[in-house]
């Protein structure tokens, strides 16, 4: 009790003191991309519980404050300042979009306050700049590096020539299309055939008709998950027989529950993690064994679960590595010191500079069973 008295003075007196360590959040869990915010705040919480529960870092419990943006870049923005002046966070934990991102980024709010953010998902050139911040460390490989998977398993594989593309309108859809084309041209080839649709509202109806009268042999999507459900259905409705391959950020229980699995069967899909099935690595048992208290009986743990769960893993190592009173620049500092950190068979290395911590790309697909096949 005197302890807790103790505290309580002192957070009344300064407000970045704390009893509790504070790690910050700020993703959709409203909106068109809610599912796959709410998926990536639930993994971390999974993880920051069973630290919790085994009693904190140092003896403090973690405080995992997640904040509701709606994929709007000037929400992300607020709530980032509000994390880290109101509350006191010392580090920020997986958050969702290349335009919420590219925002952020220029507001400089992370280097301001010398806070870290481990975890983002995109993969946007744009993020990963050289002159991107420093406090950033991305957990999943480029958009470029799944697009050229792709297109060397269409192109160089499969001898696929005409490729065309759906992409969303935004920053998101930028990257990848300037990606697809890059990859295009190294094979001597061009678009053959695009098409666009709205963020905010995700209709894919105009974009559909188009592609199908183009008539490509394949079409990649650079889409969120219910975009890329409708699209195929569309696309499918309007004569397209195109072979279909999306970016990771297309989560396929989403496409299966928005369409069904007679229409998901057949899309391609680039993943960045492991698959969350894969019982052969460690890192994946201990997700599963961590997920399987709070998911209902039947379902799966999915890959944006697993995201926000391995950038929380990241923070917790950080902490530990920051000494018994962890601040912002001994955090950051720890997430320096993971040279080709092992999670158990998947590999995190920021040593030598790097902010790009993975380069794993594999290809899936979503079987008539409602499975990945890899």
């Amino acid at each position: 009790m005197l302890r807790k008295l103790l505290l309580g003075a002192a957070l009344a007196l300064s407000p970045l003191a704390q009893a509790d360590i504070i790690i910050g959040q700020s993703v959709p869990t409203t909106g068109l991309v809610a599912n796959t915010g709410k998926a990536l705040a639930l993994g971390a919480s999974l993880y920051f519980s069973r630290v919790n529960a085994n009693g904190g870092i140092n003896g403090e419990p973690i405080n995992h404050l997640v904040r509701d943006d709606g994929y709007d870049p000037k929400r992300t923005i607020a709530n980032t300042r509000d994390l880290i002046d109101k509350e006191g966070a010392i580090a920020l934990v997986s958050y969702y979009g290349t335009a919420t991102m590219t925002e952020l980024e220029k507001s400089k709010v992370l280097d301001n306050a010398g806070i870290a953010l481990v975890g983002v998902h995109s993969g946007a050139d744009v993020l990963r700049a050289p002159s991107s911040s420093l406090f950033v460390f991305h957990t999943r490989a480029s958009y470029r590096q799944e697009v050229d998977r792709i297109v060397n398993l269409l192109a160089g594989n499969l001898g696929v020539t005409r490729i065309g593309v759906i992409a969303q309108q935004d920053g998101y859809g930028q990257a990848g299309y300037g990606a697809l084309k890059d990859a295009l041209a190294k094979r001597n080839l061009t678009l053959a055939g695009e098409a666009w649709y709205d963020r905010n509202t995700g209709d894919t109806g105009k974009a559909a008709k188009e592609l199908a009268k183009a008539n490509p042999e394949a079409v990649v999507l650079i889409t969120v998950s219910k975009p890329a459900a409708t699209f195929v259905k569309q696309f499918r409705a309007a004569g397209g027989t195109a072979q279909l391959y999306g970016l990771s950020p297309i989560q396929f229980e989403e496409v299966i529950q928005t369409v069904g699995k007679k229409e998901a069967h057949g899309l391609g899909i680039s993943e960045v993690l492991p698959y969350p099935r894969n019982e052969q690595l460690r890192f994946v048992r201990e997700f599963q064994q961590d997920a399987a208290a709070v998911l209902r009986n039947g379902d799966v743990p999915s890959y944006a679960v697993m995201e926000g769960y391995l950038s929380a893993r990241l923070v917790v190592e950080a902490l530990k590595r920051a000494g018994k009173s962890p601040t912002r620049s001994a955090v950051y500092n720890g997430l320096t010191s993971l040279k080709r950190y092992d999670l158990g068979g998947f590999i995190i290395d920021f040593g030598d500079k790097k902010r790009t911590g993975s380069n794993f790309v594999e290809l899936t697909m979503i079987s008539p069973t409602g499975t990945l096949t890899r």
